[in-house]
């Protein structure tokens, strides 16, 4: 067996003690690794530090997972929002342009056609003003 095999065995755990012994006996580092377990497991302080340390390392990395996605969620609502106000403002400036051209494209057609009063009464009246946008057309 080569030594990566040996280590491959050992870590695997699927040996029967008979071969685990003769494993630990032949290869010097893993003999020191199982003693190191052995001693490392049989000190409970140790053990003990080690569980505890791993448990904070584990909630460390949830809680910094958590972050993450807490951040990436504010800041798509907050994008969302920014977007969504840019968009009405940018919609209400298209719409009020849309609403100049209309209103000038009126008064020269009324003017032109000297209909003083339809344009003073389109200036006052909305209704009147949208059955002449009907009229022409605009």
């Amino acid at each position: 067996m080569t030594k990566m095999e040996r280590w491959l065995a050992y870590f695997a755990n699927q040996l029967s003690d008979d071969e685990m012994g003769e494993l630990i006996m032949s290869d010097e580092a893993i003999h020191k690794a199982v003693d190191a377990a052995r001693t490392f497991l049989q000190n409970d302080a140790e053990r003990l530090a080690y569980i505890n340390r791993e448990l904070a390392i584990l909630d460390y990395n949830s809680d910094h997972r958590d972050a993450f996605e807490d951040g990436k969620a504010e800041g798509r609502k907050e994008g969302e929002a920014k977007g969504r106000k840019e968009g009405e403002a940018k919609g209400r400036e298209e719409g009020q342009a849309i609403a100049d051209e209309r209103w000038s494209m009126l008064m020269q057609r009324l003017l032109g056609e000297q209909r003083y009063d339809d344009a003073n009464k389109a200036a006052a009246d909305a209704g009147f003003r949208e059955k002449l946008f009907k009229e022409y057309g605009i």
